[in-house]
């Protein structure tokens, strides 16, 4: 059954299930009332056990454009009459699945604020991305931004506030907003504890993992617009940097321990040709650039592949044109505009420090990855 928390009465006025209203008393309005979908104007049933929360509930099989894609699970029920109930407390203008009739599209909240609207969905169902991508072009064609929270993910729950490595799904990823150029934010709710989780100034290592920082905001805590997370201090960027020096060097040791192609390895290759050992590679290939989480493939994999490309067909590293960056590029897999940008930024990284080669030396400070990282998250929050 297709389940909301809001209805028309027999009298024609909106119902909604907030935390407030007692068992007692909507048993007895299930005797006495009945109720009607808002969108199709069909009879719905009122819906009050000792468990699931109260809710409207469409019959099987009904054709209403208004029903949610996705069955209606308790988590997704709970988390946002939560939320509702949240914005209601901090006086702003929501409704509780409206109906929009211009994009046949039903959000789970609507924020009113002056003359902008917030569409808000909390996601609880793993769906299709192009369904996630096809709704958020909806709310922009109408003109509104949505915001999308996740729910909070199980294996992230219990975790302790502070820096970590965070594996993502792909489904989870797509929920990551970008706030600035150098902070990106997944913001997750857990209904059960009521809290948000959030996953904030990730750094991409490779694959779906980041290094970011976890924090925990109590509901009563929150604020709208959403809180936004600091920027890391000092000391957890000196975290940042330790995990990431640690993994390079993992990463390193592991792709001569655990590889089963040989020189058929693309990087080993690379290694191969340029006649030199995996953990033996300069400190300035595998730094964390801008844009590197386009590549799937860890920052030393791909910088040491573009450095063996541009040694290869003989091109400068001062004097690299886009049409060079591009062929190197098109060797991998998946967006291309992300991984043209990304090595932009190194090559743009290789020249402030004049590196033109793999045998040069260099003034290069000890802790460069620190430097790195602290330029990137510090320096922007002293702008802001």
């Amino acid at each position: 059954m297709r389940a909301i928390l809001t209805a028309c009465s027999d009298e024609g006025k909106m119902i909604i299930l907030s935390a407030e209203l007692e068992r007692h008393e909507l048993r007895r309005w299930r005797q006495t009332r009945s109720f009607y979908c808002p969108q199709c104007k069909g009879q719905v049933q009122l819906k009050v056990g000792d468990i699931v929360i109260p809710h409207f509930a469409h019959k099987r099989d009904t054709a209403c454009s208004a029903s949610f894609s996705e069955g209606e699970s308790q988590q997704h029920l709970n988390g946002k009459r939560l939320l509702y109930q949240f914005l209601v407390n901090v006086q702003m203008e929501v409704e509780l699945e409206p109906t929009l009739n211009r994009i046949l599209q039903r959000p789970d909240l609507l924020v009113k604020t002056g003359k902008k609207s917030y569409p808000i969905e909390f996601q609880c169902s793993t769906i299709p991305i192009s369904l996630l991508e096809e709704r958020t072009e909806g709310y922009r064609k109408a003109g509104m931004d949505p915001i999308w929270i996740l729910h909070t993910p199980a294996k992230f729950r219990t975790l302790p506030e502070g820096v970590g490595l965070f594996q993502f799904s792909k489904f989870q990823e797509w929920f990551i907003e970008s706030t600035s150029l150098n902070n990106h934010v997944l913001l997750t709710f857990n209904p059960h504890n009521q809290t948000f989780h959030y996953f904030s100034s990730l750094l991409h290592v490779a694959g779906q993992r980041y290094i970011g920082l976890h924090r925990i905001l109590p509901l009563p805590f929150q604020v709208f617009p959403f809180a936004r997370p600091k920027a890391p201090t000092e000391n957890e960027v000196s975290q940042y940097g330790n995990l990431y020096e640690t993994l390079r060097q993992k990463e390193l040791q592991n792709r001569i321990a655990l590889n089963r192609k040989g020189i058929k390895d693309p990087f080993l290759r690379s290694c191969y040709e340029m006649k030199m050992l995996p953990t033996q590679l300069p400190p300035w290939i595998g730094v964390p650039v801008q844009r590197n989480s386009a590549f799937r493939e860890p920052d030393v994999e791909w910088q040491f592949r573009l450095v063996h490309f541009l040694k290869r067909n003989e091109i400068p590293h001062s004097d690299v044109a886009p049409y060079s960056i591009g062929r190197f590029v098109r060797s991998f897999s998946g967006e291309y505009k992300g991984k043209t940008m990304a090595c932009k930024y190194y090559i743009d990284f290789l020249g402030c420090y004049g590196i033109d080669s793999t045998t040069q030396k260099t003034d290069l400070l000890e802790n460069m990855v620190l430097r790195i990282i602290s330029e990137r998250f510090l320096a922007n929050e002293e702008r802001n």
